[in-house]
């Protein structure tokens, strides 16, 4: 059943089945022996990241394989599987843009994942040193992807379950972090992007941690990009936090 709005962004579909579904490639794969792109299914922990290089890095550390890729116009982004302690995961950088990160979010689930944690960076709204560590426990909706999932609102929750997780790593770890609201936008030049509506329509796990990079405060004179996209400290530690995160879930 669709209810009806006066404008279209805000009509709702309560029906789960679509036209498409993620899962129907994932099935046919299957029956012949193969997942996503002609590889294997993939581990039930995936960790999406902004981090190009960093993922490199990681692959290179743990020994990762290929096991599938999400092809896109912009390039084909591979999913590398590898093992942290005895834990096997999944790991893939992300593309941008909500229309863009729900197809690849559903492309994942519909391949074996359950649980995805995702860590990146992005512009704050108050004075916050560069390279603090985020924990965003809601969002604001300002984008169009999530309300194909999830009836209209302003705002929307994030899992408690990750959440918990990200505290107890970081407090283990004695480094100190902030929880905020993040605002979810398709507009580059009014920014990011979320994936949690995804997961609650689809009955699975997402998190997410992030570290603050340029600040948006004050005027267009005034905006400093405070190099964010060079600290690669912060990238290679965020990842390394987000990935134990992970393998706790």
């Amino acid at each position: 059943m669709i209810v009806k709005s006066e404008f279209p962004i805000l009509e709702y579909s309560t029906d789960k089945i679509a036209v498409i579904n993620p899962d129907r490639e994932a099935s046919k794969a299957d029956r012949e022996g193969q997942g996503a792109g002609g590889f294997g299914r993939f581990p039930r922990l995936c960790l999406v990241t902004f981090f190009e290089e960093v993922l490199k890095g990681a692959v290179e550390q743990y020994g990762g394989e290929k096991i599938g890729t999400y092809v896109s116009e912009m390039k084909d982004f591979h999913v590398y599987r590898f093992s942290v302690e005895g834990t096997e995961v999944c790991a893939v950088q992300a593309v941008v843009a909500s229309g863009s990160i729900a197809m690849m979010t559903e492309m994942l689930y519909g391949s074996g994942v359950e649980v995805i944690v995702c860590c990146g960076g992005c512009g704050v709204l108050d004075d916050i040193p560069e390279g603090t560590i985020i924990i965003p426990v809601w969002a604001l909706r300002d984008e169009g992807a999530s309300y194909k999932y999830l009836p209209p609102a302003r705002f929307i929750e994030l899992q408690s379950g990750p959440i918990l997780r990200f505290r107890e790593v970081l407090s283990g770890h004695g480094i100190p972090y902030i929880e905020c609201a993040t605002w979810s936008t398709d507009g580059f030049y009014r920014e990011t992007k979320e994936m949690v509506a995804i997961a609650q329509f689809r009955g699975k796990v997402f998190g997410q941690i992030l570290y603050s990079g340029d600040i948006l405060t004050g005027g267009a004179e005034d905006y400093d990009d405070r190099d964010w996209n060079n600290n690669v400290s912060a990238r290679e530690k965020l990842f390394a936090l987000a990935l134990e995160a992970l393998c706790r879930l």
